[in-house]
């Protein structure tokens, strides 16, 4: 079965879980960018030992009358004027900016499971790089043991993702799902709807090399990749009975986690404004 790891209980599928965040009553985990809350409030107040406290004061050195970026997950942005006290506690007051559209892009990334520091970096760099949803599959050239790392079972991929999302100055989150084979995990894209685009990469039997399209896709874009040693053919057979086309991005051999950046750049550089 696949495991749904539905970032904020979106719709979970069975054997969905989420992580506690470390910090008891904690809106906010490890800022980069901006403070991504778990809920909208109107002010809120940090002990001068609470790691959102100590960050502003020692990393951005902020000071009383300055004015940080952070946003609701999956909402508004917005902006909160700091005030220190004496004893380096510190209060935010919030004034929130006018709700604006999703700003992830209508992508899904499939890619087999790799090994875990590899996976740590694509779901880091995907989520900043804007996809809206993830799924991680076990490839039948990968290594079993990978999806069972602590990455998986921590709830240490959910940090990931956030941290991208941080760093990318936004604030929906993507989706992230594992499943347990190609087949499973192109059914459950299936389900979500049409898409528009299908591209798997390929270093073996692709048609050519990945182009840049015209203009920018009506519908949903999917894109695969495979794990290390690449796609056997069963799995090959699969992704053209989905209709995928098989792309290569050159003649060298990537990382993964290379694949993936260099790939998912090309795509969404026709939705960047010009």
């Amino acid at each position: 079965k696949s495991q749904g790891f539905d970032w904020w209980g979106r719709g979970g599928m069975e054997g969905s879980f989420t992580q506690p965040s470390p910090f008891s009553g904690s809106l906010v985990i490890y800022p980069l960018n901006l403070f991504l809350l778990d809920r909208r409030v109107d002010s809120l107040h940090l002990q001068k030992d609470d790691p959102r406290a100590i960050h502003l004061r020692k990393v951005l050195r902020a000071k009383t009358g300055d004015e940080i970026d952070l946003a609701v997950k999956n909402g508004p942005k917005g902006k909160a004027t700091l005030c220190f006290s004496e004893c380096n506690s510190v209060d935010l007051k919030i004034r929130w900016l006018k709700p604006h559209k999703p700003d992830y892009y209508p992508i899904t990334l499939v890619v087999g499971v790799a090994r875990p520091q590899t996976c740590r970096k694509i779901l880091d760099q995907a989520s900043a790089l804007g996809v809206d949803s993830l799924v991680f599959f076990d490839a039948e050239k990968g290594e079993p043991s990978y999806s069972k790392s602590i990455l998986w079972s921590s709830g240490e991929w959910e940090k990931k993702i956030k941290s991208g999302v941080e760093q990318a100055f936004a604030s929906f989150v993507p989706s992230c799902s594992l499943c347990s084979s190609l087949k499973e995990a192109l059914s459950l894209r299936n389900s979500d709807g049409e898409t528009d685009l299908k591209i798997a990469l390929d270093n073996y039997e692709a048609e050519g090399p990945l182009e840049i399209f015209s203009s920018k896709p009506k519908g949903r874009i999917s894109v695969c990749v495979g794990t290390e040693r690449g796609w056997s053919q069963k799995e090959r057979q699969i992704l053209l009975a989905h209709d995928y086309q098989l792309f290569h991005l050159g003649p060298r051999v990537l990382r993964v986690e290379t694949a993936v950046v260099g790939c998912l750049t090309m795509l969404l550089s026709k939705f960047w404004p010009t």
